[in-house]
Parts: structure tokens; C-alpha cells; sequence
């Protein structure tokens, strides 16, 4: 028969047992060396020059986008008189650096917007001729008894740009008053038939 104290005594021997045991084990786990070191991953840094790149271009885009607007606008404020005479002048100060060419180009192309600008027929695509026998055309046209000058000076414009003909200076600035005189006659707002002068 089992007393209670031996029945005690017998399971403090096996609860030692099993400490003792305990203790070895992690005996052994401290004999393997230390674990690997687990790398602490740093946060990912900012990308400053990505994003200064971005705000950089959105400011050039923005600054881009107010000076067309104010090109525009002072565009849409001048007249086409004012335009083409502009552009004439600028011409004239180049004149003597172009060749014939460039030169009757960029005159012919000032009076071809103007015509544009000021009367809606679309010169600045047409050709010369096309541009000439629409204008005849219509007897209405406020340009048809200016038709006979404007002849004169895109066919000179004409030879230069497509026959190699050479402008020298004086046809040059007879070209750019013939022009001016064109746009002059014809910057005044037509008046409706039947009214008085």
C-alpha cells in the first residue's frame, strides 16, 4: 500500500527529473552560437530629385501656359492692320540679311494673313492663282478693285520664292511700301452700300 508521503516524495523526484531535463536542453541551445542578425529594413528614402523634377516641370508648364495666354491676348487685341504692319516691320529690318527667297516669303505670308485676318478668305493656303480667281470671282469682294496691285506683288513675291528670281534692295523696299500701301487701303471698315461718305 502506497503511504502519501512516499506517493509525495516519489513525484517531487520526477518533477526534478524533468526540471533537470529542461535545463539541459536549454544548456544546449545555448552551445549553438548566436542566431543570424535579422537586418532592421530602413525606410525608403524620399525622392527629393524626382519630385523637384516634377514641380519644376509643372512650374516651367504653368509659366508657358500664362505667356501664351498673354501673347494671345495681346494677339487678339491688336488688329489685323496692326499685325501685318508689325510683321512688315520687322521684315525690314532683316531685309538686307535674307536671301530673295526667305525675304519675298515672309512678305507675301504677311499680306496673305492680313487678307486672312481682316476679310476671312483664306489666302495663307491657297495658291496665287487660286487665290486671285476666287477674289475676281466675286464681284462683291471688298478687295476686287485692289485686285490689280495685290497681282503685281504676289506675282514679284512669286518669281523670288519659285523662279530664283533676285530682289535687290530697292525692289525690296518697293515691294514692302506696296504693302503697306495695300493694307493701308484696305484696313478701313467697308462701308454698306447706299451710305454717305
Amino acid at each position: 500500500m502506497f503511504h502519501p508521503r512516499s506517493i509525495f516524495w516519489s513525484f517531487i523526484a520526477l518533477c526534478g527529473v524533468s526540471f533537470a531535463s529542461a535545463q539541459g536542453q536549454s544548456a544546449e541551445d545555448d552551445i549553438r552560437g548566436p542566431k543570424p542578425l535579422v537586418e532592421i529594413p530602413e525606410p525608403e528614402k524620399f525622392p527629393v530629385a524626382l519630385w523637384a523634377t516634377i514641380a519644376g516641370v509643372v512650374v516651367l508648364l504653368a509659366i508657358a501656359v500664362l505667356l501664351w495666354r498673354r501673347h494671345a491676348r495681346k494677339r487678339r487685341l491688336k488688329s489685323p492692320r496692326e499685325i501685318a504692319l508689325a510683321s512688315l516691320a520687322n521684315l525690314e529690318t532683316d531685309r538686307e540679311a535674307m536671301s530673295a527667297e526667305a525675304f519675298a516669303n515672309r512678305a507675301a505670308q504677311a499680306v496673305r494673313q492680313y487678307i486672312f485676318d481682316r476679310f476671312g478668305l483664306a489666302a495663307p493656303r491657297r495658291t496665287t492663282e487660286e487665290f486671285l480667281h476666287d477674289l475676281t470671282a466675286d464681284p462683291a469682294s471688298p478687295l476686287t478693285d485692289k485686285s490689280d496691285h495685290l497681282r503685281g506683288f504676289l506675282k514679284s513675291c512669286d518669281l523670288a520664292k519659285f523662279a530664283g528670281f533676285e530682289i535687290d534692295i530697292t525692289h525690296r523696299a518697293e515691294l514692302l511700301q506696296a504693302a503697306r500701301g495695300f493694307i493701308e487701303a484696305t484696313a478701313a471698315p467697308s462701308k454698306p452700300e447706299g451710305s454717305k461718305p
